[in-house]
């Protein structure tokens, strides 16, 4: 061990890879455990790059080695604490968006309620334009080759569709207005 540490005081650190460089790693990954062990190199390489920057201030092959895993181990419990941090702030925000989405699909499907009442309302004529439209997916022409009428028909009674569904959910309040449009709009534009 003294030679390694005079040749790696030297500059020459061919022999330390040689000799202590696995047992670096299998410290290192000892630390990290089985799940950042794939981290244990960059551990004992920055713990090498830091040992080396202070070689002048080494004294002996105990205060070298002393340094050395002093290094290894404090690279391996940062690294932890940053993994577990970056984990629980990813937690927490998955938990946040859970909830966010929970709260959107809820005022979604309350919309979709309100908008499918108020559509099973409409006068038949609407309501298989609807159905055509919305549910099928077919395209104006190919609905009024269906219902035997001209596109522009069709464009109009869309048009009229969508007053009638404003006029009937006036009744509702202005925020419920405000998301069965929104949920609409969306429907109109797929």
């Amino acid at each position: 061990m003294e030679q390694i540490f005079r040749d790696f005081k030297a500059g020459r650190i061919d022999t330390f890879y040689q000799k202590m460089y696995p047992q670096l790693l299998l410290y290192a990954g000892r630390h990290l455990g089985k799940d950042y062990a794939f981290l244990a190199e960059d551990c004992v390489q920055d713990a090498i790059y830091q040992t080396y920057l202070h070689k002048d201030s080494l004294a002996s092959t105990f205060a070298f080695k002393s340094f050395l895993y002093s290094c290894i181990y404090n690279a391996t419990i940062s690294l932890l604490r940053h993994q577990t941090a970056k984990e629980n702030y990813l937690s927490a925000h998955a938990k946040e968006e859970e909830e966010e989405n929970f709260l959107n699909s809820l005022i979604e499907q309350e919309t979709l309620d309100m908008l499918w009442n108020a559509i099973e309302q409409l006068p038949s004529k609407y309501r298989e334009l609807f159905e055509l439209s919305f549910e099928q997916g077919l395209k104006n022409a190919e609905i009024a080759n269906r219902l035997n009428i001209s596109e522009s028909a069709v464009k109009k009674r869309k048009a009229q569709f969508i007053a009638l569904l404003r006029q009937h959910l006036s009744q509702q309040t202005n925020d419920e207005i405000k998301l069965i449009l929104i949920v609409l709009f969306r429907l109109l534009n797929s």
